[in-house]
């Protein structure tokens, strides 16, 4: 029996990574490719996987956009801002139809992609999986969460979810959905209510739900959100928006949001793609939504070198 068709890793952050060693232990070849030639030389090859269960070591050989080994299927766990040009250093070495699965928060680049790589099946992917790293190539898996996959063009639809079978086979909760846009929708609402608080208030999950001053900025986050959300006729919960924010503020309550965790190192935040794609739609619809304008300013100007998306 032929081996499986090797996985390459765009984005190596904590997400890509525990992908990367769940698809290892299952027996399929991964390779993380790397940003630079520095990054390169410094990578040890390997990562160390910190569960509950203990340690386990997986060797991942990295290479460069540049190497000339055909992508056969391809795993992008970039940031959002950084999704299309990192798809765009590897363009040239896609198979054809090679599968393209996005995973990163927010909505904009997964459509610009879905219409720009047509002619491969591209999907996406919403993760609740809590994953950081822990220095060096320690990768802990601190919460398990659930996964969802779902096509996001026409050769997508035509191909379903056999192209992600070594995704959804996984020792992690992860599911097929044909509806992925809903999940995607979901979790954007979700991440415009907390994330771009507790950046700007520095604060972990737990903080917006217990003071007042927070709790009500995020009511009228959530507000905002469900009417554009109306406006679009596009669903998100059966229950209000602000219920379940708070919700998951509370059941998140110690974690730090990646978007804080960004603003405290000083880098790019995914602000753009989130609080940011929900402003660009409000105004297509000649509708404002000022809380979101004053968050997506405010985390801006915590980083004046902020992505757009």
């Amino acid at each position: 029996m032929a081996a499986p068709p090797c996985w390459h890793i765009l984005g190596f952050g904590a997400i890509g990574r525990l992908w990367a060693c769940h698809l290892a232990r299952a027996g399929v070849s991964v390779s993380p490719v790397l940003h630079s030639a520095e990054r390169l030389r410094t990578y040890p090859g390997h990562v160390t996987l910190c569960t509950d269960a203990g340690e386990a070591h997986f060797t991942l050989p990295g290479e460069l956009a540049t190497a000339n080994t055909p992508i056969q299927q391809l795993l992008v766990a970039t940031k959002s801002y950084a999704t299309e040009a990192a798809l765009a250093g590897v363009a040239q070495r896609l198979a054809p139809k090679a599968p393209i699965v996005l995973l990163h928060n927010g909505l904009g680049p997964q459509q610009r992609v879905a219409d720009a790589f047509a002619e491969h099946p591209v999907y996406a992917g919403t993760t609740t999986e809590g994953a950081y790293r822990d220095g060096g190539e320690r990768l802990v898996h601190a919460g398990r969460g659930s996964s969802f996959f779902g096509p996001l063009n026409a050769r997508a639809r035509e191909t379903g979810e056999a192209a992600l079978e070594p995704l959804l086979t996984l020792p992690l909760e992860a599911h097929y959905d044909p509806a992925i846009l809903h999940r995607l929708w979901q979790k954007l609402a979700i991440n415009a209510a907390i994330n771009g608080l507790t950046a700007v208030h520095d604060c972990a999950n737990g903080e917006l739900a217990r003071h007042p001053e927070y709790r009500e900025a995020m009511a009228q986050l959530c507000q905002e959100t469900e009417e554009l959300a109306c406006r679009l006729g596009q669903p998100l919960f059966e229950t209000p928006l602000f219920d379940q924010a708070l919700k998951v503020a509370e059941a998140t309550a110690r974690n730090y949001s990646s978007m804080l965790q960004d603003v405290r190192g000083g880098r790019p935040t995914e602000i753009d793609a989130i609080n940011g794609y929900l402003c660009r739609e409000a105004e297509r619809q000649g509708l404002a939504l000022p809380a979101h304008q004053r968050l997506l300013e405010a985390v801006r100007a915590r980083h004046p070198n902020h992505h757009g998306d």
